[in-house]
């Protein structure tokens, strides 16, 4: 009878050990290079599960990236993360974050604006910024200095008419441009706008710069607005 109770206990404990390392292996073995280097850290797996999902048929993508192949960076409560796969969500205005979860499968998550501080992806720099109604959002930052240019992107969902499908389509991706000047938000939308924004001591200053360089607001590109907003950081009013 003991010999009996002692085969028993022996299974049990087999079966026990056999299945915790079983665990273990599973839950180890298929993790992300993400996951390995920040072992879930809760500071940067601190959002909601992301699953949204656009109605069947609805053309393009509410990302302003086609995919997560780039890796990009965010910094949280001062540290910051590199080599994470991040996406921006400008049709729900959310940081998204892919990673591959302890059971080897594809997950999303929304990364938190509370504790978010900065971005990088797709080559381009990101802050959160809280506006006068408390209101935390996630801008494109051009510059070094006191003095930013802020770009605001979103996407709208449409309904395609000319098919007579009815089906839904995200448009292309808009960007709303403001400046921030000693933490006071401007929207423009032409070079007069741009320079309105400034004290007047400035404007004739910058106004100059944009003539003498053939600037358009409207049309230029990162590197040329970098430069025009790093110029007026260099002002005496700035």
């Amino acid at each position: 009878m003991q010999k009996i109770r002692f085969m028993n206990l022996y299974r049990l404990l087999f079966l026990f050990t056999i299945t915790i390392l079983r665990f273990n292996l599973f839950a180890q073995a298929p993790g992300s290079e993400n996951d390995q280097v920040y072992g879930y850290d809760p500071v940067l797996y601190n959002g909601k599960i992301y699953f949204y999902y656009p109605e069947k048929g609805t053309e393009g993508t509410q990302y302003l990236f086609d995919n997560f192949d780039n890796k990009g960076s965010v910094t949280i409560r001062g540290k910051v993360y590199k080599d994470v796969s991040l996406n921006f969500d400008i049709f729900n205005h959310q940081l998204i974050m892919q990673y591959i979860n302890a059971i080897g499968s594809t997950s999303f998550i929304e990364v938190s604006f509370a504790w978010l501080e900065k971005a990088s992806l797709g080559g381009h720099d990101f802050e959160i910024v809280t506006g006068a109604d408390s209101t935390k959002r996630m801008y494109q930052v051009l510059g070094m200095g006191n003095e930013k240019i802020l770009n605001y992107w979103r996407k709208d969902l449409l309904i395609d008419n000319l098919k007579g499908t009815q089906n839904h389509y995200f448009s292309s991706a808009r960007k709303e441009m403001l400046v921030m000047i000693n933490n006071r938000i401007v929207p423009f939308h032409t070079n007069k706008g741009f320079v309105k924004a400034f004290g007047e001591q400035d404007q004739s200053l910058i106004k100059s710069y944009i003539h003498k360089r053939s600037i358009n607001v409207k049309t230029a590109n990162d590197l040329i607005m970098t430069d025009l907003i790093n110029y007026c950081n260099t002002l005496s009013g700035s």
